[in-house]
């Protein structure tokens, strides 16, 4: 069964999806010597009199924050000083100095008059090539807002995906990991909808991994 709500900025919608699954994975952007491996995580400072942090955030999804873009400012800065440490889209944010962030807080927490400079502690996800194959029951359900750079499994239930899961527990596919592409399509949340929608016996998922 495949599920699809209208939803405004702050309501999310549920999508049910289908099918079944083979993937392998390659690391997203780039490392460097401070960051761990393990982790893909590191420290970016966003020095105040910049103007601006440029930095958009995705918040629509509370429990994994990211970043949507660098677009000047601070952030800017930060990449053109710090080439092996560029903060990128789709990167988490997991600290703002120090403080764990959520959805709700983080903005507060970046517009804090009480301090000079930022630390933001990100870790770059890892991106995920997902090969389906119909016929079969893909068991997710999708969450998505208008503010949503890109739509995120919600959960996993019974199905191809818990099955591939079990199978291979170091590439599962689980909740907060962003829908990025689907067979080489990556515009807007309706256009990936209703390529998931699709009748192909092959569908190609590029997905964004969060260890959350």
């Amino acid at each position: 069964m495949f599920c699809h709500c209208c939803t405004s900025d702050d309501k999310e919608s549920q999508l049910e999806l289908a099918p079944e699954l083979k993937t392998t994975s390659k690391a997203y952007g780039t490392l460097v010597d401070e960051v761990q491996e393990e982790s893909n995580r590191f420290v970016a400072l966003l020095k105040s009199g910049m103007g601006s942090f440029g930095l958009s955030v995705d918040r629509s999804n509370s429990a994994c924050v990211i970043v949507r873009d660098v677009n000047g400012g601070a952030a800017a800065s930060w990449n053109e000083s710090n080439p092996k440490q560029q903060i990128k889209p789709f990167d988490q944010i997991l600290e703002v100095n120090g403080e764990p962030c959520t959805g709700e807080d983080i903005s507060s927490k970046l517009e804090d008059k009480d301090v000079q400079d930022t630390h933001l502690t990100l870790k770059r996800p890892e991106e995920r090539t997902v090969v389906l194959q119909k016929p079969g029951r893909l068991g997710i359900d999708v969450n998505y807002r208008k503010t949503s750079a890109k739509p995120w499994i919600a959960s996993v239930g019974s199905g191809l995906v818990a099955d591939w899961n079990r199978n291979r527990p170091d590439m599962a596919i689980v909740a907060n990991d962003r829908i990025v592409t689907v067979n080489g399509h990556s515009g807007a949340t309706d256009i990936l909808l209703e390529k998931l929608r699709s009748a192909d016996d092959t569908m190609v998922l590029t997905v964004m991994h969060y260890d959350t």
